[in-house]
């Protein structure tokens, strides 16, 4: 059964551009489909064949092994672009865009009954300026400033009341550290 699962794997693939040894062309493209457990699918979307390479583009979605959409977005040349959407273990939903594979520009978290969790900015696939956490009922837990992907400048954390500042864990941080007043 294996192997012969494999071999319908080969010749499913013999008319496609660039699997019968033939040359291809740069921009010539294909489908991609990828199969996981149970024959559940777990990727789908498209390749184009540029500088002597496959690279995923166009949209995509990705499933879990149980069939749930757990990513979607695009790419260009391989590399993540623009508005994508993914689905985390735990059932919390993030919100953003990426820019030449690195997460840019707004991006949110929601944890799984909807309630935002995290919201902010990424530039260059790091956090930066203000970002907010909340708890799962609402309540604000954090509000924070960062600079290259760390706590940088004040940061507020608060009681779980949402509204009483947590002196302990409140101050000024520096490289991601609490500054000892």
């Amino acid at each position: 059964m294996r192997w012969s699962a494999t071999l319908l794997v080969v010749l499913a693939g013999a008319g496609l551009p660039g699997c019968s040894g033939a040359s291809v062309e740069d921009g010539a493209e294909r489908p991609l489909t990828q199969y996981g457990k149970n024959n559940v699918l777990t990727a789908k979307g498209a390749e184009r064949f540029e500088d002597g390479a496959w690279h995923k583009h166009g949209q995509f979605t990705f499933r879990n092994e149980r069939g749930e959409i757990v990513s979607e977005g695009s790419y260009e040349m391989g590399l993540e672009t623009g508005p994508w959407t993914q689905v985390y273990e735990d059932g919390a939903r993030g919100e953003g865009s990426f820019l030449a594979g690195q997460r840019s520009g707004p991006w949110a978290t929601y944890f799984p009954n909807g309630v935002p969790q995290d919201s902010g900015a990424y530039k260059e696939g790091r956090r930066t300026g203000e970002w907010t956490s909340r708890r799962k009922d609402g309540t604000l837990l954090r509000k924070a400033m960062f600079v290259d992907g760390k706590e940088h400048g004040p940061v507020t954390y608060f009681s779980s009341d949402g509204q009483s500042v947590d002196r302990q864990r409140t101050g000024i941080y520096r490289d991601g550290e609490l500054q000892v007043p």
